[in-house]
């Protein structure tokens, strides 16, 4: 049955237009690796570098703030919460940096042990009421511990100590529009909706998780999915994750995306990040040489800037 409800809400997730957003949650799902004698499941490194040089050349970075489901893939793939939590905000604090949204680190590592916690409780017992949610994420931040240094641990502290009274605020339904710059009010925003009053939101971000959750909580999306086939094979890769089924090694390769510019039109090859791919066309326009690949994953247009 939990099976079941981790690939629904897993393949939720994908129901949203924004192609970056799917993107990097197809990517992080790519890059985990099942450790069954530590039984917890973690992001190969080497293998994510590698993912996101070849991003650079087909994705575009996502616009808005509201990013948390791209770490949906490890929350479902862990077995244990604590395990989630770590691996996540590990996962998240690459890619504040990746993105260059270092000024909202704090409220991300916040948003990130928020939303952990509230998949895995809602996985748990999908019918504890709103109140009793937000109360154990509040304990869930009051006993969080992060490594920084002293200047920057003061800051966290405040910023632990300002999200505490967000929670507080909404536990009695003193509620905030949605705003894309206040991450760590955005699961809470999710929360009330689901819970108290649903509000319409025309984030892309937000819609994801806001679909994921409800999905956890039996709701069957309609919206359709595209490549659905693909999506439902990595639902079903992330439940043989949990169990340890895979046994995925590390990735010792070193990819060049540069490497596709010398293969011609209807050549195939197995590449290091995108796999079986063919070459579906190449056309070179106002100094880009753009390459067009058909993998399993989908369709990607690689360009690359003449030098």
């Amino acid at each position: 049955m939990k099976d079941n409800i981790i690939k629904k809400s897993y393949i939720a997730a994908f129901g949203i237009e924004n192609k970056s957003l799917k993107n990097l949650m197809t990517i992080n799902t790519k890059c985990m690796i099942d450790d069954d004698t530590q039984r917890y499941v973690y992001i190969d490194n080497n293998r994510l570098k590698d993912e996101l040089i070849y991003y650079n050349f087909y994705g575009e970075k996502p616009q808005h703030n509201s990013i948390l489901n791209i770490l949906l893939p490890i929350m479902l793939a862990n077995t244990n919460i604590q395990r989630s939590e770590d691996e996540a905000v590990k996962l998240m604090q690459k890619y504040v940096k990746y993105l260059k949204k270092e000024q909202y680190l704090f409220d991300y590592i916040l948003g990130t042990v928020m939303y952990n916690c509230t998949v895995h409780t809602l996985l748990e017992n999908k019918n504890i009421e709103y109140v009793d949610l937000l109360q154990s994420i509040k304990e869930k931040i009051i006993g969080l511990v992060v490594d920084l240094d002293k200047m920057s641990t003061i800051k966290f502290q405040m910023a632990r100590i300002n999200f505490i009274q967000e929670i507080d605020k909404y536990m009695e339904l003193k509620v905030e529009d949605y705003d894309d710059s206040k991450i760590i009010t955005t699961v809470l925003n999710i929360l009330y909706d689901i819970y108290i009053e649903d509000r319409e939101i025309s984030i892309d971000g937000i819609e994801s998780m806001k679909k994921s959750i409800l999905s956890i909580l039996g709701e069957d999306g309609e919206e359709e999915i595209d490549n659905i086939d693909f999506t439902l094979s990595m639902s079903e890769y992330i439940i043989k994750l949990r169990k340890y089924k895979i046994n995925k090694k590390v990735y010792n390769q070193s990819a060049d995306p540069r490497s596709l510019i010398g293969l011609n039109e209807g050549e195939s090859k197995l590449d290091p990040i995108l796999n079986q791919i063919t070459i579906v066309s190449k056309n070179f326009s106002d100094n880009i040489l753009r390459v067009k690949v058909q993998s399993k994953s989908g369709e990607y247009t690689l360009k690359f800037k003449k030098s």
